[in-house]
């Protein structure tokens, strides 16, 4: 049985994904969140945290500031001190492969200037920039430091012969995160960025499960939401993802 290290495993994704793959993955959960079942640990400070990571087989980096609106002195040890240390933990410790959540917000300059399928992980990086639009407000500091880890992975693939694969994940809900209940007022750019409960854990499980060939990827992890500017047929060539649910598909 593959042994899986989660961290952020009390948050929102981490309590998702850690509920589907317990089935059949032996799991460590890592959070700064004191909870049931968790190592608690400040992943932005290196500690005897680091010694979780031994005789892991996959990573999959969850940990972070997610409030797209957050200063520089919010970001800076969440998302960028983080990162550095787990990805060092996890070369020292040689783990097979690294799954980092990236964010949609990489990607955010480009709202409203793509036509449907073309935003590909191959343009040019364009994190959003402060503005107020359709309820969204988006800062630049998240999604670059989202690039700043996407970036040290490629490094990391390349110097340490980590597997990387990098999720700009789309918008997940708390709880059970239906497509029927989507709120109506968001403008287009959210709801077609909608990633299911399932869907997420899908393109989760795929990553884990990715052949060693992939040595470094950045990939689109959206559910199939009709009209969407994201493209998702290279995360389905590249690692077999299927997704099950779409925002006004026919996908159930």
């Amino acid at each position: 049985m593959k042994k899986i290290l989660i961290t952020g495993g009390a948050g929102n994704i981490g309590q998702k994904a850690a509920a589907h793959l317990s089935a059949n993955y032996a799991l460590t959960l890592i959070d700064r969140r004191e909870c049931e079942g968790v190592v608690e640990a400040d992943l932005s400070q290196w500690g005897v945290w680091s010694e979780t990571f031994e005789g892991i087989d996959t990573v999959v980096h969850l940990a972070a500031n997610p409030h797209p609106g957050a200063s520089w002195a919010e970001l800076l040890e969440p998302n960028i001190d983080t990162v550095m240390n787990v990805y060092e933990a996890s070369a020292r410790a040689g783990v097979r492969r690294l799954v980092f959540a990236s964010s949609n917000h990489a990607m955010g300059g480009y709202m409203d200037r793509l036509e449907p399928g073309k935003l590909t992980t191959e343009l040019t990086p364009l994190p959003g920039t402060p503005q107020e639009k359709d309820g969204i407000s988006d800062a630049p500091g998240y999604g670059t430091t989202k690039l700043i880890g996407e970036r040290l992975g490629k490094w990391y693939s390349e110097m340490h012969g980590l597997s990387f694969i990098a999720l700009r994940i789309g918008w997940v809900r708390r709880e059970e995160n239906l497509a029927s209940d989507l709120p109506t007022d968001q403008g287009g750019w959210l709801p077609e960025m909608w990633l299911s409960n399932r869907d997420l854990c899908q393109i989760i499980e795929k990553c884990i499960e990715a052949p060693d060939s992939v040595r470094f990827a950045v990939l689109n992890a959206m559910s199939a939401n009709n009209g969407m500017a994201w493209d998702i047929e290279h995360t389905q060539r590249v690692i077999g993802y299927q997704p099950m649910d779409g925002r006004g598909s026919d996908a159930c």
